[in-house]
């Protein structure tokens, strides 16, 4: 079975375009308040270069190693799902504090 790595190999979107994006999934999301998330290098196997997700219907995309303001149900969505990414053996799992004061 041959395996398509292609999305692992996609460049994210300019800073401008994302910061955009998350104004508008924020003002879908009924104008909740933007924070800060930020996605370690680490976990682009798991996730995809960039990161693609979605919460009630509003997808986003964040870039994996640089901070980004995003919609807070993304933000927590995104710990969750950090928590629960398989790393290999040799990649430590960072925890919360280590990811927000990097």
């Amino acid at each position: 079975m041959e395996m398509n790595t292609s999305v692992l190999k996609q460049k994210a979107k300019p800073q401008a375009e994302i910061e955009k994006e998350m104004k508008a999934a924020a003002k879908k999301m009924g104008d909740e308040k933007l924070v800060e998330l930020f996605i370690p290098q680490a976990y682009a196997a798991s996730f995809g270069v960039p990161f693609r997700f979605s919460v009630n219907g509003v997808s986003i995309e964040v870039p994996i190693g640089t901070k980004v303001k995003v919609p807070e149900a993304h933000a927590l969505h995104a710990q969750r799902m950090m928590k629960g990414a398989v790393l290999s053996k040799n990649q430590k799992r960072l925890t919360p504090e280590e990811v927000y004061n990097d």
